[in-house]
């Protein structure tokens, strides 16, 4: 998708670029030019039709935000409070997503080019016109793009789903190929989450193509299976994360079947991502089903050794069960990939836009003003945004400082809502800078052919757009000589502006620094106890509804597959906010080991959850373990008193008895190895997951006692 990005990016802003200059309007083509930079970094891509609202907007934004800078430019005074007002909606703008803030960010821009563009050298209407003239040609391309091939957006997430589920599969390779035994599956648990984030991400994209269509296209329903089918082998691989790398000599021949197993299925996950991606659609799974056969004769070898401990045999027969389970979905992959490049696919069916801009807003204003509190985290944000811009413009403009601009236009691209994003994009924005800088001043002082300017200048709005989301201090680094190398065409200044550059952007990047910690900071140690208690409440419903198909027998419907997905966005987004309370300072952290027990274990019930879920149904029909009823009520309530834990201090935690009695009453699976018929271990495994949940739980039950009586000995003698 990057790749698509950057050359639509570099079509727009080339065009008006070079065809200006040749029709002699130099000072057109550079403005116009900036105008196609701004819109094409402020299409974040995601739905057709937020971009194409995006991208509207921006025509009419960028004009009138330069001409209203130009204007306001002769007094400090009015140039501040300019700036200060509009840093009030640019934080306040986050509350329409990421419409908001990328749209926001790109108006900032222009509003400072406004500034710095006096009208001696262009006047408001050439100003306004010129960078008219390139946000919507940087439309016409959006559109043309799309109209040309309608699905390739949705392909290109449906191909990074694929992607991340191969990310996944590489992580559990990982996992079983240490030579030490791990103290934990965070790897392969954040490569699940980007696997979460990236299947939402497509099907709400999907989700809008859908609205546009007639409903006789069978494209996008084709589109739904495949991504159904990513999540589910993610799900599926996520269950070796039980799998311990350090193994007895006689199970060296699994491990190494059970690795060339996620070495094949990453290889087909990759051919898959790359098929959609180019628009090819030939997959053959052969290989997969070969070392899926190998892993079962090896496992055969294993389970006939008489010294074979049960919980290694369990652990790969537990393997193989996931792992055999992507055949079905790879299998409506290959179905999927065979029908979907044909000629109803390019066709398009009726997929101009639809915008639905009325329902886009009414949402958006009802966030706005849930946000519109003195407490409220985007409220402060605004308010901390506006006071650093304020300042910034006030040096600028109040000392007239040549080249200041990129005092507050540093603030703007480096203040984020949360401290530890901040002191992320800071050093990313100044590391990237100083590179930058040092390139630049290479090519100003070295380079003076016009028309080999121009292809430089091409060349670096490719791969700034290619790199801008994935590689941020990369993309400044490029960013850098492309816009010195575009204001140098504007007002040369030679190298002064190379260093001067340097400087304002190491005070505007101190200035977002002091911002974020002085002015009324958004800590995460106050936001992670609410992300928790939502986290685990998701996990408490989905749990419920897992075990209650487990005791009635029936199969998994639809409402518990949404609340699978509602516990792992939410375990996901818990991670999130506890790995950006670790990027705050330290003094500002707290209960960090309950925290992390905390988030740890939720996610890998949420696993074992999910690995139930799937597991259930597939093997003979079996009886029940004994006092399951009672096991299921004791683990439920305990699930649900500790996730009141994290926000409910008054409510008492109570203890592990019930759940404790319970799981003593159920027959223990691996206690009565020696009864069980080798050939048939469906009971056994089940029983496995069901004491792993169990274990689960306490485990979770000692993270909630830390969290509200503390680490202490006494506590710990407590508990």
């Amino acid at each position: 998708m990057g790749l698509s990005v950057a050359m639509r990016g570099t079509l727009a802003t080339g065009v008006p670029l070079l065809g200006l200059e040749a029709l002699h309007q130099p000072i057109p083509a550079l403005l116009a030019a900036l105008g196609a930079l701004q819109t094409s970094i402020a299409d974040v891509g995601g739905p057709y039709r937020d971009r194409i609202i995006t991208l509207g907007l921006a025509c009419l934004f960028l004009p009138l935000a330069a001409i209203v800078g130009q204007i306001l430019a002769s007094w400090w005074w009015a140039a501040t409070l300019g700036a200060t007002l509009l840093a009030v909606g640019i934080g306040l703008g986050r509350a329409f997503g990421q419409l908001g803030t990328s749209l926001g960010f790109a108006t900032g821009v222009a509003f400072l080019i406004g500034m710095v563009t006096p009208d001696v050298t262009a006047s408001a209407a050439l100003l306004g016109g010129s960078l008219f003239l390139g946000a919507a040609w940087t439309l016409v391309v959006a559109l043309v793009f799309w109209k040309l091939r309608p699905y390739k957006r949705v392909e290109y997430e449906v191909s990074e789903c694929f992607s991340a589920a191969a990310e996944v599969a590489e992580a559990a390779l990982d996992t079983i190929r240490r030579k030490t035994p791990s103290s934990g599956d965070g790897g392969l648990a954040r490569t699940h989450h980007a696997l979460r984030m990236r299947v939402e991400q497509a099907r709400a994209t999907l989700d809008q193509l859908r609205g546009d269509s007639d409903g006789r296209n069978l494209t996008l329903p084709r589109l739904l299976v495949l991504i159904r089918s990513a999540a589910r082998i993610g799900a599926n691989t996520l269950a070796l994360g039980d799998v311990e790398a350090s193994r007895p000599a006689g199970a060296v021949h699994a491990q190494a079947a059970l690795a060339r197993t996620l070495e094949s299925l990453v290889h087909i996950c990759q051919i898959i991502a790359r098929d959609l991606a180019f628009g090819r659609g030939v997959l053959d799974t052969r290989a997969y089903e070969v070392k899926l056969a190998g892993l079962a004769r090896a496992l055969t070898r294993l389970r006939s050794r008489p010294d074979c401990p049960p919980a290694l045999w369990l652990e790969f027969e537990h393997a193989l069960t996931a792992l055999d389970r992507n055949r079905a979905h790879l299998q409506n992959v290959v179905e999927v990939l065979d029908q979907l490049f044909g000629d109803e696919h390019t066709a398009g069916s009726r997929l101009l836009p639809r915008l639905y801009a009325r329902e886009l807003f009414r949402r958006g204003l009802a966030n706005l003003r849930a946000n519109l509190r003195p407490r409220a985290a985007l409220f402060r944000h605004a308010l901390r945004l506006a006071l650093a811009v304020a300042i910034g413009t006030a040096l600028y403009t109040g000392f007239a400082l040549p080249h200041g601009i990129w005092i507050p236009l540093t603030v703007l691209v480096v203040l984020q809502p949360d401290i530890g994003g901040t002191r992320a994009r800071a050093f990313q924005r100044t590391a990237g800078t100083v590179a930058g800088v040092t390139l630049a001043g290479l090519l100003v002082t070295q380079v003076h052919d016009p028309d080999l300017i121009n292809l430089l200048l091409l060349g670096l709005t490719f791969f700034t757009l290619l790199f801008l989301r994935r590689r941020y201090a990369l993309a400044v680094t490029l960013l850098t000589p492309l816009i010195i190398l575009l204001l140098e065409r504007l007002a040369p200044s030679g190298l002064a502006l190379v260093f001067e550059r340097v400087a304002y952007t190491l005070t505007g990047a101190v200035l977002a620094l002091a911002a974020g910690y002085w002015l009324w900071p958004n800590w995460q140690r106050r936001q992670l106890p609410a992300q928790l208690a939502t986290a685990l409440a998701s996990t408490a419903r989905y749990a419920s509804a897992t075990l209650d198909h487990l005791r009635t027998g029936t199969g998994v419907d639809m409402g518990t597959i949404e609340l699978r997905r509602m516990a792992e966005t939410d375990a996901a987004n818990a991670d999130a906010a506890y790995q950006r309370m670790l990027a705050e300072p330290r003094r500002q952290q707290e209960n960090t080991r309950a925290y992390l027990a905390l988030v740890s274990y939720n996610e890998r019930l949420t696993r074992h959850l999910t690995d139930l879920d799937e597991f259930i149904g597939t093997g003979e029909a079996t009886p029940l373990p004994p006092h399951l009823e009672d096991w299921i009520s004791a683990l439920l309530d305990t699930l649900r008193r500790i996730a009141r834990a994290p926000t409910d201090e008054i409510s008492p935690l109570g203890d592990l008895a019930a759940l404790e009695s319970a799981n003593a009453s159920m027959s223990p699976a691996l206690g009565r190895w020696d009864a069980i018929d080798r050939q048939h271990p469906y009971p056994v495994l089940r029983q496995t997951l069901l004491e792993k949940i169990g274990t689960d739980v306490s485990a979770l039950y000692a993270a909630a006692w830390r969290l509200l009586h503390g680490d202490a000995p006494d506590a710990r003698k407590r508990l």
